[in-house]
């Protein structure tokens, strides 16, 4: 379609429409803040364009032919759409509405996450949210989400995306008092391959766990899973039990910690911890509801990270 060698330009037709309607070109010229020459030099541009005369000039008056006459009606209604959509635009660009789709880990929903999500549409009731809470890794661009929360060791290649960290997730290993009294922990990492471990599902398939101790020592432990899943509820619930041993994060398990119903094992050695990343595409086109949602989330996400950072340190040191 050639529609640049077609249409006419929308200034010129809003320049011929002011000239119509203010009724000379000085009039016009003062209130676009452009010379009379040029704006007559454009007007005469449209008309070659059009091949069609649409202005007798006089010294004294202007008037319309008769098919300008017709090329204004036509051209202001133009205007006016060209006007509206502009107004649409800004205000798209400055009030929140429309949906956000947004995926976090399934361990989001047990998490104050819920209640940032509710706080944030109680701001904005124009906004609606599609929560996807799920473990897998999900392609932003390619499934149409505008928002994605994840835990990751690394730091994302994808050039296409935006990351911005959020804070870091740490895990300890818990056990009942109960299963304790039956199978004791030592101190050494090794004899963790001899109990029952209650873990969480791995993409590559692998049961390892790697420990580091205060003089950066490393160990690696190969484990057996009597529990396998994605779910960290039944995995912190299997150690409750007294089935096994569980790696979990301190943030689901601190009040289990607190009561003295779960207990820490190995609190010499620590685990790899993970980032917490918010992950978007590139802020240009984002539409108000996503870039405040990003903002006002990843502000207050940021801000629990760090206050669950000093608790638990204060509480488990």
């Amino acid at each position: 379609m050639l529609f640049n060698n077609l249409l006419p330009d929308l200034n010129d037709l809003y320049f011929f429409c002011l000239v119509v309607e203010k009724g000379s070109f000085t009039q016009a010229s003062q209130e676009l803040e452009i010379t009379k020459s040029k704006l007559s030099r454009r007007i005469s541009e449209l008309e070659s364009h059009l091949g069609v005369r649409l202005l007798y000039r006089s010294t004294r008056k202007l008037s319309l032919t008769d098919i300008g006459q017709l090329v204004y009606e036509h051209s202001k209604a133009m205007v006016s759409e060209a006007n509206s959509a502009h107004e649409v635009a800004l205000k798209a660009q400055t009030k929140p509405k429309g949906r956000i789709r947004i995926t976090c880990p399934a361990l989001f929903t047990q998490s104050e996450f819920n209640k940032i999500i509710i706080h944030f549409m109680q701001m904005y009731p124009e906004v609606r949210i599609h929560l996807e809470a799920t473990d897998r890794k999900v392609d932003l661009i390619e499934e149409g989400f505008d928002i994605a929360l994840r835990f990751q060791t690394n730091s994302l290649s994808d050039s296409n995306l935006v990351t911005r960290k959020l804070g870091e997730s740490v895990h300890c290993l818990v056990a009942s008092p109960h299963y304790l009294s039956q199978h004791p922990v030592t101190n050494s990492p090794t004899v963790l391959s001899n109990h029952a471990w209650l873990g969480k599902s791995r993409a590559d398939g692998t049961n390892q766990l790697s420990l580091k101790n205060n003089d950066g020592q490393e160990t690696n432990v190969s484990l057996t899973p009597l529990i396998e899943s994605n779910d960290w509820t039944i995995l912190k619930q299997g150690a409750l039990a007294g089935l096994g041993f569980a790696l979990l994060p301190q943030e689901i398990c601190r009040q289990e910690l607190n009561e003295g119903t779960l207990t820490r094992i190995l609190p010499d050695w620590s685990l790899p911890t993970a980032s917490l990343y918010l992950i978007y595409p590139s802020r240009r086109g984002l539409i108000p509801a996503v870039r405040q949602f990003i903002d006002f989330a990843g502000e207050e996400i940021g801000k629990g990270c760090a206050e669950l950072a000093s608790r638990l340190s204060q509480a488990f040191p």
